[in-house]
């Protein structure tokens, strides 16, 4: 803008001065002119008077004149009679000149010729004489392009000295007019005072301002709901794009790969991961096809999606997900194991009562030896029975269903049903049960506490030796409630603790199920802790007896 106005000033001023020169010129010229005439008139008209009638004696005349314009003497028939400036002999006939022919019709003439050789003017100035002869004076001026071309050096100096005023006060000008504009508040624009021609533009500026102010601000919150989002996702996310640079990379997604998320963004995808598998759907999303793919990392196991980002049927980026499917994994796995662990053990008591039933139907089984068949078949009913009680509680806890609301439970008078209930089995094994402690209020369901005791208790009975014994304690102590079941039994291998909590496992398979035992009493307890928030603790030595603290928070 600065050299705008400048240029535009300094043009300006070349302007005028070059107007100016050609309106002095003109007006000069214009005078010098005129002025000439006159003189030529004047002269002309006191040659005149002064000649004799006779031609001889006025070229003796008009040669004693000292005169610095040209003299001419035609006589009527346009034969040059004299000539100051050379011989008349020398001269062509003048018969058709414009001032001569004008001077024989009308008295007096004047005529203009120019050179364009010489830049200079010709003006003739002629008067009939009465005996018809044509006295003609003329002077020489320079044109225009003449008075100028002798001029050239002051005014190109005049010019030069005109050059250097404009710019420096075009310079000053355009710095007085332009700074205001630079000294404009853009961050506010109505509270600038400048030109009022600039209103309408920061006015325009305030509103076009305001707007994108509020679409940053909608950006910005949008921009920070999405990092909180991908931030806080479990999944892994990864954005890229066409050329597969990274663009985005939350923590989860980082922290899967075991790289720095600020490493790798601006970077190639390839330098994340080395995985052939994941390499392969990569490549395919950048294609624009979609991609999933299942892979293992770490003991870890994680389902990939890939999707790109389509753009008039072209990949523009692409979005990669990461799900950590180790959990979904693991329980399918153990839906399966449990599914056939359910169908060998509903199988085993289903084919015995079917071998006994079938024996007896026939006729085989001797008449002393029904009794015993039906005991049998008794025996293998019941357990069926409790297995598939069992079964139903725990998918029952699976999926808290049918859960009362909880309330407040004595654990103690809960732990006192239960080995009540246990009474009988304990007197058949000879195993005396002890309960120590006092009354002690947590928040559960009395249904399920019930369990919990029932069958820790259970098994410490099933798995104790003859005229063992139980120590069931309850404690209150630290805000924890503490049940505590303690035996006198054969006790647990220590490669087998990990997994005694687990359905259908079992030590020694033969003697539990000589117990009755079905294989799910602690995983209906570990279920049980779980849902009221309670650590097991466990500890067992061969031969000596288990101790089983479950650790309840109070309220």
């Amino acid at each position: 803008m600065t050299k705008r106005i400048l240029w535009s000033m300094f043009s300006i001023a070349l302007l005028a001065a070059a107007l100016m020169a050609a309106l002095v010129v003109a007006v000069q010229y214009k005078a010098f002119e005129n002025r000439i005439v006159t003189e030529l008139n004047t002269e002309t008209s006191y040659i005149a008077a002064m000649l004799p009638e006779d031609n001889a004696a006025r070229a003796d005349v008009l040669a004693s004149l000292s005169s610095r314009n040209r003299i001419t003497l035609i006589d009527p028939s346009g034969t040059v009679l004299y000539d100051n400036t050379q011989p008349a002999s020398n001269m062509e006939s003048h018969v058709q000149r414009p001032e001569f022919l004008a001077a024989q019709t009308q008295g007096a003439g004047l005529s203009v010729r120019y050179s364009d050789t010489s830049l200079e003017k010709l003006i003739y100035c002629a008067r009939r004489l009465e005996d018809g002869t044509v006295l003609r004076i003329a002077a020489t001026q320079k044109s225009a392009l003449g008075i100028l071309s002798g001029s050239i050096f002051p005014i190109l100096l005049l010019l030069a000295l005109l050059a250097i005023l404009s710019i420096l006060l075009s310079k000053a000008t355009a710095k007085r007019i332009v700074s205001p504009i630079n000294a404009l508040n853009l961050d506010q624009p109505l509270e600038n005072d400048a030109y009022d021609e600039l209103s309408p533009l920061l006015m325009r500026m305030e509103r076009q301002q305001r707007e994108l102010n509020s679409q940053l601000d909608a950006y910005r919150r949008k921009q920070t709901e999405l990092t909180a989002i991908t931030e806080n996702m479990r999944e892994g996310m990864i954005l890229l794009n066409s050329k597969g640079v990274v663009l985005s990379m939350n923590a989860s997604a980082a922290a899967i790969f075991h790289v720095s998320a600020a490493d790798k963004i601006d970077g190639d995808v390839w330098a994340v991961t080395r995985n052939v598998t994941l390499q392969q759907a990569i490549s395919a999303v950048l294609e624009g096809k979609n991609a999933e793919v299942e892979y293992e990392e770490a003991e870890r196991h994680y389902q990939f999606m890939a999707n790109p980002v389509l753009q008039n049927g072209k990949a523009v980026g692409a979005v990669l997900l990461l799900l950590d499917t180790t959990d979904q994994y693991a329980a399918q796995l153990s839906r399966r194991e449990f599914t056939a662990n359910v169908s060998h053990e509903l199988k085993t008591p289903l084919t015995s009562i079917s071998g006994y039933a079938e024996i007896m139907r026939d006729g085989v089984a001797k008449p002393e030896d029904t009794q015993r068949f039906a005991g049998r078949i008794y025996d293998e009913a019941n357990r069926l029975i409790a297995l598939v009680n069992d079964i139903l509680e725990l998918s029952r806890l699976d999926e808290r269903k049918l859960l009362e609301k909880p309330q407040e439970v004595d654990l103690l008078a809960v732990t006192q049903e239960a080995i009540g209930s246990l009474s009988p089995a304990a007197e058949a094994k000879h195993v005396r049960v002890d309960l120590q402690g006092e009354p002690v209020t947590i928040k559960g369901y009395p249904k399920l506490l019930f369990e919990i005791a029932y069958n820790l208790i259970d098994n410490a009975i099933k798995y104790n030796v003859p005229e063992g014994s139980v120590r069931v304690s309850i404690q209150s102590e630290g805000g924890q409630a503490t049940l505590c079941v303690a035996d006198t039994g054969i006790g647990v291998p220590e490669e087998h603790a990990p997994r005694i909590f687990e359905r259908f496992y079992r030590v020694d398979k033969s003697r539990s199920k000589e117990s009755g035992g079905t294989g799910l009493g602690l995983s209906i307890v570990k279920h049980g802790a779980a849902i009221h928030n309670a650590k097991i603790e466990f500890a067992s030595q061969v031969g000596q007896g288990t101790t089983i603290r479950v650790v309840f928070p109070h309220n």
